[in-house]
């Protein structure tokens, strides 16, 4: 098997295999066969957590089992294609493989082949699997809880068998556990304790401190409590599956020192002396009060959606005004069911505050720390041409809205069928459409009623360069302008925001995957890395069956930026 295909395999059987340690993201790996042993239980999981960890993603709960059933049907189709394309390498005889990768390989084969035949326990993982990931002290540390050790040994030697390839365990403690033996760089251990798995990737001089962390002999003075958890995840209506926190401003703090000596080698050329350099740390600083940490979690979970969010944390005043950049949206159409699409909803009056807040912000910090590279001057100067534009046009822009409805491609990889939506929100859409008439003369005799009807664009209104432009018609109503390509009667639904978005984006992860496997099928061969487009462009496909439609605004609460995700199978 190709380097490319085995790395495709591996990386998707990973991120689905993985799906316990990011649940925020698919939220799916747990709880499907009733009456395995999970391992070791949270509260004991936590005891390994220092109370003051810089970051931490777990889940607490169980998926719950027809959401875990309905996820694992879907994956299905995905897993029979991996286990044909692994037979196929199999029966070419292929010799010349690394057998480190081969052992990856074969874990990750029997992995998808047992979660395919519904008997994953057979490798001595759950799929009830509790984790952790956290930091101890500056390395990341992830545990993970499994049903049976025995069998978890016997899966590797499995594995060994199959590849050819010795793990070399050693002995960390009483634990058989796995090192690297590289002699620079970072160092990797996997440690098999009696009910979980404990991991770190860390640095020479922490090696001693992290093993004895890892197989329980170096445990905090304090461990971060169940208590606590639960406090975090009802403040932020979290539902267990898959949440977390990460506390920028400690993680800049500790790593504070290695910033600047990365300042000061890069600032040499700069013609700046070292105590200037030093100065522009305290800019960063203020940025970092600013912004101090991230969240995110699972909002609700059931067998056909998922809700999750991911929260950047800002100080009071930051939030204040991020509150107050978006508009409610007067688009009042969007497409019913687009394959993609995009939504900008912004104040352009608020926008330019905010701008402005910034700016002066920036120059006071840069004043209070004596940063050179702030300069005062230039900052007025782009902020004052920024400003103006806005002035000139932007105002009258409510909200934008666009999709991508329909697409065909031909084999020569151009579109044979073709509807793209855009709308442009204003509360004077008339005079938007007469700047427009001004900037481009084809639109000069163009007559737009205003009650809805679709008129089509002459030939040659918009420059094209000689390439050749489908059919595109415009309408307009009271609050908005819509163009429309390819389709002058596009499908559409009303839309009510619920709250004022500064962003929204729109995914269907099927169709989106669809065309891209069509266009695999009909694309060559690569000599390069002699990947079986065919086989690549069935896999694309069952992906796009796992992902649904995905849906994403943004937003601001009195937290601070916050990305709302939804998902519907």
């Amino acid at each position: 098997m190709n380097n490319t295909k085995k790395i495709l395999i591996g990386g998707i059987l990973a991120s689905v295999l993985s799906a316990t340690s990011m649940a925020q993201a698919d939220g799916f790996f747990s709880n499907l066969f009733g009456g395995s042993s999970s391992g070791v239980d949270f509260k004991t999981m936590l005891s390994h957590v220092p109370a003051d960890t810089n970051y931490m993603l777990a889940n607490k709960e169980s998926i719950p089992d027809d959401v875990m059933s309905a996820y694992m049907s879907r994956s299905q189709d995905m897993f029979k294609i991996i286990s044909k394309m692994q037979y196929k390498s199999e029966k070419a005889g292929k010799k010349s493989e690394d057998k480190g990768l081969a052992f990856y390989k074969a874990i990750m084969g029997e992995m998808g082949d047992k979660i395919a035949e519904k008997k994953f326990e057979d490798t001595g993982f759950s799929l009830k699997s509790r984790y952790v990931l956290y930091g101890y002290k500056l390395m990341p540390v992830m545990r993970m809880s499994i049903a049976d050790k025995t069998k978890v040994m016997e899966l590797l030697k499995r594995a060994e068998e199959e590849s050819g390839y010795k793990l070399k365990l050693d002995k960390c403690g009483e634990f058989e556990c796995y090192k690297n033996k590289a002699d620079d760089g970072p160092k990797m251990a996997i440690v098999i304790l009696k009910d979980h798995l404990a991991m770190s990737v860390f640095s020479e001089d922490t090696s001693a401190d992290v093993m004895n962390h890892l197989i329980g002999k170096a445990e905090p003075k304090e461990s971060y409590s169940e208590d606590k958890w639960e406090a975090f995840l009802k403040e932020n209506n979290y539902k267990g599956f898959g949440d977390g926190f990460i506390n920028l401003k400690k993680i800049y703090s500790l790593n504070k020192d290695a910033l600047v000596a990365g300042i000061l080698k890069g600032g040499k050329s700069k013609k700046m002396s070292e105590e200037e350099m030093k100065a522009c740390v305290g800019v960063i600083d203020d940025h970092v009060n600013n912004m101090p940490g991230m969240i995110f979690g699972i909002t609700d979970l059931e067998a056909a959606s998922m809700d999750y969010e991911m929260v950047f944390q800002t100080s009071e005043g930051v939030s204040s005004v991020l509150q107050e950049v978006a508009n409610k949206t007067n688009i009042a159409k969007r497409s019913a069911d687009p394959i993609f699409s995009m939504g900008l909803n912004l104040n352009a009056k608020k926008l330019g505050e905010a701008v402005t807040t910034y700016s002066n912000f920036l120059i006071k910090s840069g004043e209070t720390h004596k940063c050179k590279a702030v300069d005062a001057k230039e900052i007025r100067k782009g902020m004052g041409g920024m400003l103006m534009v806005m002035n000139m046009g932007l105002t009258q822009l409510k909200s934008i809205y666009v999709s991508l409805n329909d697409l065909e491609l031909d084999k020569t990889m151009q579109p044979k069928k073709l509807d793209v939506f855009l709308s442009i929100g204003s509360d004077d859409p008339a005079g938007l459409l007469a700047m427009a008439t001004m900037m481009s003369p084809g639109l000069a005799n163009l007559k737009v009623p205003a009650d809805g009807t679709a008129v089509k664009l002459p030939a040659g209104a918009i420059p094209s360069k000689g390439m050749p432009v489908p059919p595109i018609s415009i309408s307009r109503s009271d609050k908005a302008i819509n163009f429309m390509m390819g389709n002058d009667k596009p499908d559409l639904k009303d839309y009510k925001g619920d709250k004022p978005e500064i962003m929204s984006f729109a995914l269907d992860g099927k169709r989106y995957y669809e065309i891209i496997g069509n266009l695999l099928k009909v694309a060559p061969q690569s000599k390069a890395t002699g990947a079986d487009t065919k086989e690549l462009a069935e896999m694309m496909t069952s992906m796009g069956g796992m992902m649904g439609k995905v849906q994403q605004e943004i937003s601001a609460d009195k937290r601070g930026l916050v990305l709302d995700n939804h998902v519907q199978y």
